[in-house]
């Protein structure tokens, strides 16, 4: 199918973890009604969004036509956001310097000068071997940068929770058309812990991924470019033992071959500068606000949405004893394990804490003052990062001009949005949600998989209406007729028992004529089953970016972007 681009603007309630919170959600007797098709709908305030189904189909939303505009848009917004003038050019000058640093570690960077004229395209995502969809938004962010004129930069999320080391891989039998899936480990790592935290334990596993990765996808793909993805994965290797940042830097150096010219930073990076303590000081020195705003924009979501699980779309900000739980993580060098921030607000001090064994004393008398002491106080062991609404909004309020999300961020920033404008007074900036489907090649190529359900008809009929194939069939006369003659003389209900009876044994009589046909749909049915659970697997949209053939994947995006297959 010839890629092409759509508005669908969907999206489906997310699948949080469950924990405590301060109150419980709204008492409905349904939850939210799944949205069908590719149309667009609105929830109340909320767009929502969906992945479109079919091959060479992206979602983009704005259109990137419309991108000036919004940059345009979101700087005049930001002009009247005085509060937040010299934050944001410190944390922009820092963020430009570090992408840069970041980035040039192991590959080449154009010469950027940091100017408060130019402006930040962001994006962001864990930094995971994720599917094709997800990896469009790269390709997006270099476009719009080149476009307008602007610096891209993608966030490596390496605070979120490290999942399994291992992706699903297709396998085709070439003979009988079966297909599976195999589990291929790239690590034995365990999970539980951030990315950020995540060190590469089997050395041995990670050497042999590509692999057998190889030798699986075959002969689904060729050439999967998982074998020049491993080949950076080992260089980067060299230079760090972190999983996450193994991965990214890998992926990125793909990029080059696709010929996206963007910049990487890990949030790890954002996180350990001054200016983002003075960002999520002037939240935590007002806490109690914040946990009002919070939480009723959370049971605003959920009413709009009639979810009724307090777990979604994030749980509840929870009071604990004499502490207020705050929109942060903390964790460090000797306990990976990420627990919320508390905070117990004094009357010029707050205590900083996990619930546990760490915590420290911040005086707020000097609100710059209280940033730099925060900032002194972060080191391995106590590292303090931001959940989910506050990433993207620390990103959008202060590092970027326009921040492109996927399905998920674009229905968690619309929570975020209601947050800000709540509890900071102001307009959020507007961003972009952009996700595409990709499918292997294989099954654009595979021919149409029969219909099971007209099989199942056919066996049926068979049995029960064996009169359909007397054209191919010589099946006996007498029988037919006499048949067809109950059939005009039904009898009245309350007197058919017999009637049933007789007609049950005249069909038997013609169906044992039609054993050879019945065997025949009979495998035609069994052969159709196995194509279709083949197809499936196969055809499924969220296989690893790493599994396709590059060329194919690069062209199908630049046709999604409405650019030439060879540029």
């Amino acid at each position: 199918m010839y890629p092409q681009r759509i508005s669908v603007d969907k999206m489906e309630p997310s699948s949080e973890p469950k924990a405590d919170t301060t109150r419980p959600g709204p008492t409905l007797s349904s939850t939210l009604d799944r949205c069908q098709g590719a149309t667009r709908q609105q929830t109340s305030s909320y767009t929502q969004y969906r992945a479109p189904s079919e091959h060479g189909q992206a979602l983009i939303s704005p259109a990137l036509s419309e991108s000036a505009g919004l940059i345009s848009e979101n700087r005049a917004r930001q002009a009247d956001q005085k509060a937040f003038r010299d934050l944001r050019e410190r944390a922009r000058r820092y963020l430009h310097d570090e992408a840069i640093r970041f980035t040039s570690q192991y590959r080449d960077v154009p010469e950027i000068h940091p100017s408060q004229e130019r402006n930040i395209i962001m994006s962001g995502h864990q930094p995971t071997l994720f599917h094709a969809g997800v990896w469009f938004k790269n390709f997006a962010l270099a476009k719009i940068a080149k476009q307008e004129d602007a610096t891209p930069i993608n966030l490596i999320i390496d605070n979120d929770i490290a999942a399994g080391c291992s992706i699903r891989v297709p396998m085709m039998d070439p003979i009988t058309g079966a297909a599976h899936y195999r589990s291929i480990h790239f690590d034995q790592a365990g999970g539980g812990i951030p990315y950020e935290q995540t060190e590469i334990a089997d050395i041995a596993c990670f050497d042999s991924f590509a692999e057998h990765v190889i030798e699986s996808i075959q002969p689904i793909v060729q050439t999967p470019c998982v074998k020049h993805l491993w080949m950076h994965a080992n260089s980067a290797k060299a230079r760090s033992n972190n999983l996450g940042h193994v991965l990214a830097e890998a992926r990125h150096s793909l990029e080059t071959h696709c010929g996206l010219q963007t910049l990487e930073v890990p949030l790890s990076t954002i996180c350990n500068h001054v200016t983002f303590f003075d960002f999520i000081l002037r939240i935590l020195s007002e806490l109690p606000r914040f946990h009002q705003c919070y939480n009723e924009s959370i049971m605003d979501y959920r009413l709009a949405h009639r979810i009724r699980s307090t777990s979604h779309p994030v749980p509840n900000l929870r009071v604990k004893e004499d502490s207020l739980e705050a929109p942060l993580w903390i964790y460090g060098k000797e306990d990976s394990k990420r627990r919320p921030a508390w905070v117990r607000l004094g009357k010029d001090h707050l205590l900083i804490h996990d619930g546990a064994s760490r915590q420290h004393r911040i005086d707020l008398r000097n609100p710059s003052a209280s940033a730099e002491q925060l900032h002194s106080l972060v080191n391995d062991r106590f590292k303090i990062r931001p959940r989910a609404i506050i990433t993207t909004m620390y990103a959008r309020m202060i590092l970027s001009d326009l921040f492109i999300h996927g399905i998920g961020g674009g229905k968690y920033d619309q929570l975020g949005d209601q947050i800000t404008r709540s509890f900071f007074g102001i307009d959020p900036l507007a961003f972009t949600v952009i996700s595409a489907t990709a499918k292997l090649p294989f099954t654009q190529a595979s021919k149409r998989t029969p219909d099971t359900r007209t099989l199942h008809r056919s066996i049926r009929d068979t049995i029960y209406q064996p009169e359909k194939f007397e054209s191919e069939f010589d099946l006996p006369s007498p029988i037919l007729e006499k048949k067809r003659l109950m059939l005009q003389e039904i009898p009245a209900k309350g007197k058919r028992k017999q009637w049933h009876l007789e007609l049950e044994q005249l069909n038997q009589q013609l169906a044992s004529h039609l054993n050879e046909k019945r065997n025949h749909f009979r495998t035609e049915l069994e052969q159709a089953q196995v194509k279709s659970a083949a197809n499936r697997i196969v055809n499924h949209r969220e296989h690893s970016f790493c599994l396709f053939d590059l060329n194919y994947l690069s062209e199908t995006f630049k046709l999604m972007l409405n650019e030439s297959p060879n540029s």
